[in-house]
């Protein structure tokens, strides 16, 4: 309902802006409100590089210190996020990285489960040490 309203005002706005454009046309003079307008856009568009005043820049070469600002980004964010050399580790260290891990936990759940691998009926209770894979 709301974007009806909007559309008909929108229309009936931009009718009106026809009818005295096209009103002023006729007589050959431009309203002062519209010729203030005009300047107005015209000096914000210069100002701030717009429209006709468009520049486009072309890209540089990166400053002399990019790779070590983007060494030193990444460095903050392994820090910050405990990853490569600062990876947090539990109280045991371990060869078997913590994804991998939590992969053989979840797989030896499902299989416990749904009785499938060294859970399937007929092997009995499985011969596992804990902690291996």
């Amino acid at each position: 309902m709301k974007a009806q309203r909007f559309g008909i005002t929108v229309v009936a706005v931009a009718s009106v802006a026809v009818a005295i454009g096209a009103g002023a046309a006729a007589t050959g003079t431009t309203p002062a409100w519209l010729e203030a307008l005009n300047a107005r856009s015209e000096a914000l568009n210069r100002e701030h590089h717009l429209g006709d005043y468009a520049e486009r820049r072309a890209l540089g070469e990166p400053g002399p210190g990019w790779l070590q600002a983007l060494q030193a980004r990444s460095e903050a964010m392994n820090r910050y996020y405990g990853l490569g050399e600062y990876a947090r580790q539990g109280a045991r260290r371990s060869a078997t990285p913590d994804w991998l891990a939590a992969l053989n936990a979840r797989g030896d759940a499902l299989n416990r489960q749904y009785g499938l691998g060294d859970y399937a009926a007929g092997k009995g209770v499985p011969v596992r040490r804990q902690g291996a894979s």
